[in-house]
């Protein structure tokens, strides 16, 4: 059961950065440096904890491409993660719901299945997700904010998307255990997406030395982490 504990707190974390918009003075700061921080999270994870678990077979490649592609349909259709408080207009505050449930679902699947191959990689995924929802929270409180959503809605929406984290990990161990892979590697395709392709240019839509600093204390700190728990 302590992969649902991981997921859990790995989906708390979405509760929390919303919270920190709408109940604290955190929500006047400009969220840049924690952004470009899960960026180089998220990015380093697939590389050095996810990607060496992935099995050399065409099944896993496809998988890996999955996940790279469906994130790119979904997020370019919705706008699911890191936008400017003032420019972000999302195309429907309902479809935006769907998808950051959807997103925490795979985030889920992705704990469960990194612990069942190696407890190690299940808790470094963990870790990924949790510092990666913080600024996403954030992001989708501005979204329903700027849609004139109230509070205690906000509140719901958030609370649905972090019970979504354990959902999905309990529900990939419904799968046979030749599936784990596959999710890892689609799981591993999100998280290249969400950290190159999504956070990353949002971080540097100013150009800002401290942070290149950010994104790169990020993408050191998760291999760091593995060696340590690996010893």
């Amino acid at each position: 059961m302590l992969y649902l504990l991981f997921a859990l707190g790995a989906g708390i974390a979405t509760l929390i950065g919303g919270l920190l918009h709408n109940y604290t003075r955190l929500k006047d700061i400009r969220i840049r440096y924690a952004i470009g921080f899960s960026s180089g999270i998220l990015i380093s994870t697939a590389i050095f904890e996810m990607l060496p678990e992935m099995r050399p077979d065409s099944f896993d490649t496809v998988a890996l491409a999955l996940g790279f592609f469906s994130f790119y349909l979904v997020e370019k259709g919705l706008t699911l993660h890191a936008c400017k408080e003032k420019v972000c207009r999302p195309k429907s505050t309902s479809l935006g719901i769907v998808g950051i449930t959807l997103d925490n679902v795979v985030d889920g699947a992705a704990i469960a299945a990194g612990f069942f191959i190696n407890p190690i990689v299940g808790l470094t995924i963990a870790l990924a997700v949790a510092l990666h929802e913080i600024p996403q929270g954030f992001s989708t409180s501005v979204i329903m904010k700027n849609s004139r959503l109230g509070k205690k809605w906000i509140f719901s929406v958030l609370i649905a998307a972090a019970i979504m984290t354990p959902i999905g990990a309990y529900l990939s161990l419904h799968l046979t255990q030749q599936f784990f892979g596959h999710i890892l590697a689609f799981s591993a395709g999100t998280f290249l997406y969400v950290g190159a392709s999504d956070l990353l240019p949002e971080a540097h839509k100013t150009i800002d030395r401290k942070i290149m600093v950010a994104v790169l204390a990020g993408a050191i700190i998760i291999p760091a982490i593995g060696l340590v728990l690996a010893h």
